[in-house]
């Protein structure tokens, strides 16, 4: 039986190429399970927080039936190599990354 992170990490590799994917599961949580996804990739170069968020959903797509939260940390690899321990703080991802 596949997990559902191992479900989301194929749903979300056969969208975007990536160089860094964390996936974190809380299942069963009223009515869905809810996610939360670091991925660093170079589809999000050039691209605001907003269209890479778009990106990110569009391929989570067959999840999200069952999806009850998503929480999205989308970086290019430029701007996830900038960023020190700090700003991954600030940004909430430091715990996962």
């Amino acid at each position: 039986m596949t997990s559902t992170a191992e479900r989301a990490e194929k749903v979300l590799a056969e969208s975007l190429k990536w160089e860094k994917l964390s996936i974190d599961v809380e299942e069963g949580c009223g009515g869905g399970h809810k996610f939360r996804i670091l991925i660093v990739s170079d589809a999000f170069s050039g691209k605001t927080t907003l269209q890479s968020h778009r990106l990110v959903q569009s391929a989570f797509g067959p999840l999200m039936p069952e999806t009850h939260a998503l929480t999205i940390y989308a970086y290019s690899p430029e701007k996830w190599s900038r960023m020190d321990e700090a700003a991954r703080q600030t940004a909430g991802c430091a715990d996962f990354a």
